[in-house]
């Protein structure tokens, strides 16, 4: 059975496979609670990774979408610098303008899946409706921030289950860091500046979109 894999991906595959084994390996000889807990989050953190790689070949094999190979690199290589590079390898920890770095890259990502999927819609046989570009502009503004919260909320829910520091809620860097907790207004700067960075990457395609689509109807005499 024919998986549909780049050969980008296909790599990443296997990198994900090795260091799942090597997590299992240390989970074993590890003894001590808190390394087993940073261990199983990056096995965690793995697995997602794999997914995301099969997420695009699935889509096509279940709904017949079809993801283009550059989209699809795209998606899997920016998926691999946050989960794996950010949080298995801790350049979270490392870079503090990592974390910046990602969520502005996610924006522009996210605001290029939009624009495609309502792209897709409009290509689709017998679909008389055509959106018009605020229509768009509003999608694909809405859609990553959408996703981006979810995001967050996925942080908030994994910083409970094994005691990280995705949000930046403690004092410190990285995902590890885990010192005394935030206050007030700082407590929420990580949290609100990803999701502004969010925002910011998406609008920048949505602007982009909405003019193109402006001049193709005016050409077109819309």
């Amino acid at each position: 059975m024919k998986l549909g894999l780049t050969r980008f991906s296909i790599v990443i595959a296997v990198l994900c496979v090795l260091l799942l084994g090597a997590g299992a390996v240390s989970l074993v000889f590890v003894d001590d609670s808190a390394a087993n807990s940073r261990i199983a989050f990056q096995m965690f953190e793995t697995v997602l990774m794999l997914l995301v790689i099969f997420a695009p070949a699935m889509l096509n094999r279940v709904v017949h979408i079809k993801v283009p190979a550059a989209l699809d690199i795209m998606f899997v290589g920016f998926c691999f610098c946050s989960l794996i590079l950010g949080d298995v390898a801790d350049f979270y920890g490392h870079f503090e303008w990592w974390d910046n770095l990602q969520h502005g890259l996610s924006g522009i990502l996210l605001g290029i899946v939009a624009y495609e999927l309502i792209n897709l819609f409009n290509r689709m046989e017998g679909n008389s409706l055509r959106f018009p570009p605020l229509m768009v502009f509003m999608w694909v503004v809405c859609f990553a921030l959408s996703v981006g919260a979810v995001w967050e909320i996925m942080e908030f829910i994994t910083d409970d289950l094994f005691g990280l520091n995705s949000q930046q809620y403690l004092v410190g860097s990285g995902t590890f860091d885990a010192t005394e907790p935030l206050l007030g207004h700082e407590a929420l700067r990580d949290t609100m500046s990803d999701l502004m960075l969010d925002l910011g990457g998406a609008f920048s395609i949505a602007l982009f979109g909405f003019f193109y689509l402006e001049k193709r109807n005016l050409h077109k005499g819309v």
